[in-house]
């Protein structure tokens, strides 16, 4: 059986002063040698979160695909059969693509990487 913890710690529990928080630094005033600050983002659109993004998502619409969980190990396994550089997300790709194109939308599907693809 567990011991029940003390009702009181009395003196046993010793907390260190804190120290008091530090103020921040003073940003230097800009000098005329140093760049101009780059001008702010809208707030629509693309902000601090669009500045950490890599160049083709930023130029990429983001779309949520909900598959049943048996399909998409599935298409795991179709993925890993092709090879361990295959990924699912290229495979999806590959499918939107031949639709769109089946049902005769012309408008590109893929954005294009600005470093060629690995194997062409």
């Amino acid at each position: 059986m567990a011991k029940a913890p003390p009702v009181s710690y009395g003196g046993t529990v010793k907390l260190a002063p804190s120290a008091p928080p530090e103020p921040p630094p003073e940003a230097a005033p800009p000098t005329a040698a140093a760049p101009s600050a780059p001008a702010p983002q809208s707030a629509v659109g693309e902000g601090a979160y669009a500045a950490r993004r890599r160049p083709m998502e930023s130029k990429s619409d983001p779309t949520i695909l909900y598959l049943h969980p048996d399909g998409k190990y599935e298409l795991k396994r179709f993925a890993l059969a092709l090879g361990p550089k295959v990924k699912v997300h290229d495979l999806l790709m590959e499918a939107i693509e031949e639709w769109a194109q089946r049902k005769g939308l012309t408008a590109p599907m893929r954005v294009p990487s600005e470093r060629p693809r690995r194997g062409q």
